[in-house]
């Protein structure tokens, strides 16, 4: 199965100025299938856990994107009732996001007043941001971690969460559901629409 839908993406695989939209629409056909379906729910489940693996091994999301999707998705799935043998646990998503994180704890930027933003460079802004967004992504997934020294790393992070660099909010910001993309969608489907997880 997986030989056949990684052959599926071979073959469909758009020019790379138009990739990263072609991948977040096709997650976001089958999100809406997740939304839809009363059966068969665990399926479509895991064809989005294997997409979104895929994405990173294909470079088409980065390290960050790849766990903060992966957080986003599976509070949705799991809320949703799907069976929590076919989701990651919240210890693999939370060691997700902090592996991913762009800086330490004692060297992220962070800010007491919105002024001080004047005394930072691009990329101490661009980091702290980063970092705020998958603390935040993480933080969902906290009461069920099972490790608590993993336990006790996020809770660190979320101790100074409110004082990291927040991006100013826009209807294009990417916050980790594939339904808020950053960026725009194509208005047509992928070729070769997915009406079922084995079509893949």
């Amino acid at each position: 199965m997986s030989a056949r839908r990684c052959r599926w993406l071979d073959r469909r695989q758009p020019a790379p100025n138009e990739r990263t939209n072609w991948w977040l629409y096709l997650l976001l056909v089958i999100d809406q299938e997740l939304d839809g379906q009363s059966s068969g729910q665990a399926d479509w489940a895991e064809l989005t856990l294997w997409l979104l693996r895929q994405g990173q091994a294909r470079a088409v999301f980065t390290k960050a994107e790849s766990a903060e999707q992966l957080a986003y998705c599976t509070m949705k799935m799991r809320r949703a009732g799907i069976s929590l043998g076919v989701l990651p646990t919240a210890d693999e998503i939370v060691r997700a996001c902090l592996d991913a994180l762009p800086v330490r704890l004692n060297e992220a930027a962070t800010l007491a007043d919105r002024r001080e933003l004047r005394g930072l460079d691009r990329t101490q802004m661009r980091q702290s941001r980063q970092a705020k967004r998958l603390v935040g992504a993480a933080q969902w997934h906290l009461d069920q971690v099972q490790d608590p020294r993993l336990a006790s790393q996020l809770r660190e992070w979320i101790g100074v969460k409110a004082q990291l660099v927040q991006r100013p909010r826009r209807p294009s910001t990417f916050d980790g559901n594939p339904r808020h993309g950053k960026y725009a969608w194509p208005r047509a489907r992928p070729s070769g629409v997915i009406t079922s997880p084995s079509s893949a």
